[in-house]
């Protein structure tokens, strides 16, 4: 899993640098000083894994993350506690308030490689997609395959490691990513309003304040997404 580092102080550059040279899961591939250093490896797809600073110069870890389009999966390294919940707001994997053991360092990057893995090979192999004029994936659930429509999907919400597929008529439950739906739908019209949802912007009723109406649910829409989301339904519509 290739990662980088996007920190300011020299003793913190170097206690990750060596933390992440114990674990042969991970390959450093670069060590910033600000968020604008690091734009290029982060634009170009290469990182897996970001272990981000808040208190940066110029650009804060925060505001970094806001302005990320398809973020990597984002560890927070900070001496500010009361950064959290916003910082998981923004769906980072995991918060390291300095000074962390190497014992805390571990356990955030287990959460980071299984999040990875899920992505790359369980993803791959319950569910594959069948090109054609139809649109149909195919998932595998407890060895019975189910087609499905893409057009038929409502929207996808995320529980922990699974991930819950609407439809007009059933719900279907594996193992899985938002993430990586998002990926896999990134062709298609779909939008993410919400760090657990993901929509079919061709089934959407109605905007109703911050809430979107689709099918018999009403889902929130996150602060975070709202512009892009408005900017997807207005093409949509």
């Amino acid at each position: 899993m290739n990662c980088i580092v996007i920190e300011d102080e020299e003793p913190a550059q170097l206690l990750l640098e060596e933390f992440v040279g114990k674990i042969p899961s991970l390959k450093l591939t670069g060590v910033y000083s600000t968020a604008l250093e690091a734009q290029a490896a982060l634009n170009n797809g290469s990182v897996d894994l970001l272990f981000l600073d808040i208190n940066l110069p110029l650009i804060s870890g925060l505001d970094l993350l806001k302005g990320l389009t398809n973020p990597p999966l984002v560890i927070i390294t900070t001496a500010y506690p009361e950064y959290a919940v916003e910082g998981f707001n923004l769906d980072v994997i995991d918060y390291l308030l300095k000074p962390y053991s190497f014992s805390r360092f571990v356990k955030a990057t287990n959460k980071a490689l299984k999040l990875s893995q899920n992505d790359s090979q369980l993803d791959d192999r319950s569910v594959s997609v069948e090109q054609g004029n139809d649109e149909s994936l195919v998932l595998n659930i407890d060895k019975t395959l189910h087609r499905i429509k893409k057009s038929d999907i409502q929207f996808i919400s995320s529980d922990k490691d699974y991930v819950q597929i609407y439809t007009f008529e059933n719900k279907y439950v594996l193992v899985g990513s938002l993430r990586s739906w998002e990926e896999k739908l990134t062709d298609s019209h779909f939008c993410r309003i919400h760090k657990s949802h993901l929509v079919n912007m061709n089934q959407i009723k109605r905007v109703v304040g911050n809430q979107i109406n689709i099918g018999q649910s009403f889902l929130p829409i996150g602060r975070t997404y709202r512009s892009k989301f408005m900017e997807c339904f207005l093409k949509t519509t």
